[in-house]
């Protein structure tokens, strides 16, 4: 999103993994959107490349643990995952002078990964999704690998950055300068505070915004930390269950209304009513300190909002959630109903006390039970929101 800004700087830090055909994918469908790169692009050298072997094992891997349990099959568990067993080839690997020599050892590397599956497995023959191919295309023997890589490291290396920790000081000691950190955020997908194995394999907290960082922006020192939450329900994709009561009808049309699919596997995420206790497990995940509560549009006046306050067990005993399906599989729900309102209505909306009454009085019930609302939002644009608080 920060590229498409005009005169803005979009850096992928150290945190990320990127795959170098596909980040060029995305560079040329922006240039030829706007017609170039508004903003500049800066890669920190010292970030993780996820690969097409990377991709070719997490496809082995899927096949050996009930179709991929929480996977996107893009590499993102096999890329993290050469970093912490300390064999991660860095964006820097791909520049330097002796990269075919790396890089075929890498492949190598792989090769015996896969093949320790197994007579009817070989890499070059594994079948992987990258986003110019609608359909999958194999990894291919090492020459090929190669060659592909080499015409993406010829085209990557002038927005490759050597120094990015020297622009991160500059310009977060700069107060005019305004700073988004994308991936900080996701704290239900959080390894340790999802439900396994429906998580990602990065920290995507704000509490480790410094890892990305080079400890130049520390967590503590952001003022206002918000969470970006759906606030008339939940959604998600995936293979746990949560304890629900939703009616299949109303999920349904929040599903089509509201284009409710996986963006990488394009599944229909699941619609859950929203959950104080989940929700409040996370804030404490994630330290935040209010909320941007969107989607104020998805509601009707003939369809009640449900609210789940708190799980009991089959004896009526309260119980803590905790995200593990183990645990998930013997809460009930207990749920109190809100009247609806018609999200029509919200969209002419310019401050809070032009919302419906039905509104305010859901909104108040949310604020106190999960964090404070800062803003709502009833849109997709950018103009698309409401405030609480006065500086913007």
């Amino acid at each position: 999103m920060a590229v498409m800004q005009e005169g803005s700087k979009a850096i992928m830090g150290r945190g990320m993994l990127i795959h170098p055909e596909d980040l060029l994918l995305e560079i040329d469908w922006t240039k030829k959107l706007f017609g170039n790169l508004p903003g500049k692009l800066l890669i920190d050298e010292n970030a993780i490349l996820s690969l097409d072997t990377h991709r070719g094992l997490e496809t082995v891997l899927n096949a050996f643990t009930s179709g991929g349990r929480g996977s996107t099959g893009r590499g993102i568990a096999t890329g993290y995952a050469s970093f912490y067993e300390r064999h991660a080839l860095m964006v820097r690997d791909l520049i330097d002078e002796n990269w075919k020599k790396t890089f075929s050892e890498h492949y190598k590397l792989y090769e015996n990964f896969v093949r320790g599956f197994g007579k009817d497995y070989e890499l070059n023959n594994v079948d992987v999704t990258t986003l110019s191919h609608q359909k999958k295309r194999k990894v291919g023997a090492q020459k090929e690998f190669l060659s592909r890589l080499e015409d993406a490291r010829g085209k990557i290396k002038k927005y490759i950055a050597s120094d990015i920790y020297s622009t991160l000081e500059k310009v977060w000691k700069n107060p005019k300068i305004a700073v988004t950190i994308e991936g900080a955020q996701g704290a239900a997908l959080d390894p340790f505070h999802g439900v396994y194995p429906d998580v990602t394999a990065s920290r995507c907290l704000s509490r480790f915004i410094n890892d990305s960082t080079y400890n130049i922006i520390l967590p503590e020192d952001i003022s206002l930390r918000l969470a970006v939450m759906k606030t008339t329900y939940l959604s998600s994709v995936g293979i746990r269950k949560l304890p629900t009561q939703f009616d299949p009808k109303e999920a349904s049309w929040i599903q089509q209304a509201f284009d409710e699919r996986g963006r990488s596997t394009g599944r229909l995420r699941d619609i859950y009513e929203v959950s104080i206790p989940i929700a409040a497990y996370i804030r404490r995940a994630a330290g935040y300190d209010g909320l941007v509560a969107t989607h104020l549009d998805a509601a009707r006046k003939d369809m009640e909002i449900p609210v789940i306050t708190h799980y009991t067990n089959s004896d009526g005993n309260e119980k803590p959630y905790l995200p593990f399906q183990t645990t998930l599989n013997y809460l009930k729900p207990r749920i109190v109903k809100f009247k609806g309102w018609d999200g029509d209505i919200v969209k002419n909306a310019k401050s809070p006390k032009d919302l419906p009454e039905e509104t305010k009085t859901y909104l108040e019930f949310i604020g106190k039970n999960i964090a404070p609302i800062l803003f709502g939002t009833y849109g997709a644009g950018l103009s698309d929101y409401i405030s609480w608080i006065d500086f913007i």
